[in-house]
């Protein structure tokens, strides 16, 4: 299950609403790449609470990259 930390600085993005995120869950979870009808911002945080790894999100390729 994903939990939500925080949900900040929302912007319009080829005209969808943006939000950057952090989200925690566990490395099986699918990691999303929107919440509530928005799209997750550009460096955006994603922490797998069970392995350590954290990712941020890369918008232009729409993928998590691990750091």
């Amino acid at each position: 299950m994903i939990t939500i930390q925080k949900i900040e600085n929302k912007r319009t993005v080829g005209g969808d609403e943006a939000v950057n995120t952090e989200l925690r869950g566990l490395s099986t979870d699918t990691k999303p790449t929107e919440i509530a009808d928005k799209i997750i911002d550009n460096g955006s945080l994603f922490i797998e609470i069970d392995t350590g790894k954290i990712f941020f999100y890369d918008l232009e390729n729409q993928q998590w990259k691990e750091v």
